[in-house]
């Protein structure tokens, strides 16, 4: 038959060895196939774990290109989870290379001078002032009113208790002029017993509510004493003193006769308005003489 003709020709041998070898590749291919394949799942599942757990350690992972992540930035410390971005890494860099790049960049530098003023501060005076008045003040005045005040003018006879708010005949003076006795007549009334008014000694006497005499004294620490004397030829008088210091003193009949006298030692009390009101003792009218005199 023809078929067998075919076999046994040369051309037929040679066909039949070349489906005999292509079977058994055939063959072998099969079984690599089912070999492959298993290792090849077990590996991709072991590959698939790693990268969901973020560790991917296998030894060819170094050439893996890895997409950027967006949240982390495109910085990089190292390490196997890190995203380096769009950079490849591949291993131990041991080549060389070159690079050449060009930069601009503008912005304000703070100002290094801590100084804001820019003038230059004066040096400073070596030899200040220290009393910067070029005028010197005065020593101050112990008497801080050397220069009394004008008298007031006399007020006119008032009954009633005697009272700072009248004022009697002015007499100014430092005590200088009346290292001797200083007279000074006058005639006057009494009509207010002084033992019904408030505030004053309680004595049988009689005067009027405006003193006879207002004085304005200054310098009186100088002398020991002020001494007043009244005298007349036909009263009973009595004498009613207020220093400046609002102390009130009185006499009756501390001087000759029935005469009054008052001779008063604190002196700084002296100094400024002293009020004199001459009295008559069971009241009335009265002329008389009053002595005024420093002593020591």
């Amino acid at each position: 038959m023809a078929h067998q003709r075919f076999l046994t020709d040369e051309r037929g041998a040679a066909t039949i060895d070349w489906v005999v070898v292509m079977a058994a590749l055939v063959g072998m291919g099969v079984f690599v196939s089912e070999q492959t394949g298993d290792a090849l799942t077990t590996e991709s599942s072991t590959i698939q774990g790693e990268l969901q757990d973020g560790m991917f350690e296998t030894a060819w992972d170094s050439q893996l290109a890895v997409q950027p992540d967006e949240e982390a930035g495109d910085s990089c410390t190292g390490g196997s989870t890190c995203d380096p971005g769009p950079t490849l890494w591949t291993g131990t860099d041991t080549g060389t290379g070159t690079g050449t790049g060009t930069g601009t960049g503008t912005g304000t530098d703070p100002d290094p001078d801590p100084d804001p003023d820019p003038y230059p501060d004066p040096d400073p005076d070596p030899n200040p002032d220290p009393d910067p008045d070029p005028v010197p003040d005065p020593d101050p005045d112990p008497d801080p009113d050397p220069t009394p005040d004008p008298p007031q003018t006399a007020s006119p006879p008032a009954a009633g208790c005697p009272s700072t708010n009248y004022f009697g005949i002015p007499i100014v003076s430092d005590g200088s002029d009346l290292t001797n006795n200083s007279d000074y007549q006058v005639r006057y009334s009494g009509y207010t017993n002084i033992r019904g008014c408030a505030g004053l000694p309680n004595r049988w006497a009689h005067f009027d509510a405006n003193p006879t005499f207002t004085l304005t004294l200054s310098d009186m620490e100088s002398y020991d004493y002020l001494q007043f004397d009244v005298e007349s030829a036909n009263c009973d008088t009595t004498l009613l003193v207020r220093d400046a210091a609002g102390n009130y003193h009185f006499d009756d009949d501390g001087g000759n006769r029935l005469l009054s006298r008052l001779r008063l030692y604190d002196t700084d009390d002296l100094n400024g308005r002293v009020d004199v009101w001459l009295g008559v003792y069971s009241g009335g009218t009265c002329t008389a003489e009053l002595e005024i005199r420093t002593g020591g």
